[in-house]
């Protein structure tokens, strides 16, 4: 564990099968629109599943959950959540601390 508590908002999409890059155009405007906004986010990855191409995770670090809550109550997030969710079987949202990590570069 380090000094200070890193937050993560983490995201589980399981995207309906043939909306794959739908979902992707939407989810790539929505981090750029993140970043070119400076909501307090200090990056973001988006994954996708090797084996099943439909399932992504999306993570990066916070500065704060309250910044994680501010950017979820933007209309913008709103907006597209929306449209995500509608290409989506399941979502499940999630806004987490780091207990562990080993910088890159220690090992």
């Amino acid at each position: 564990m380090g000094d200070k508590e890193i937050i993560y908002a983490a995201e589980i999409w399981s995207v309906k099968q043939g909306k794959e890059e739908e979902f992707l155009n939407i989810w790539t405007d929505l981090a750029s629109w993140t970043k070119a906004n400076e909501m307090c986010s200090t990056g973001v990855v988006l994954l996708q599943d090797l084996e099943q191409r439909n399932r992504f995770i999306s993570f990066g670090p916070w500065k704060t959950s309250a910044c994680v809550q501010a950017w979820r109550q933007q209309p913008e997030f709103k907006a597209a959540f929306v449209k995500l969710k509608e290409l989506c079987d399941e979502v499940k949202l999630s806004t987490m601390k780091s207990v562990f990590n080993i910088p890159q570069g220690t090992v």
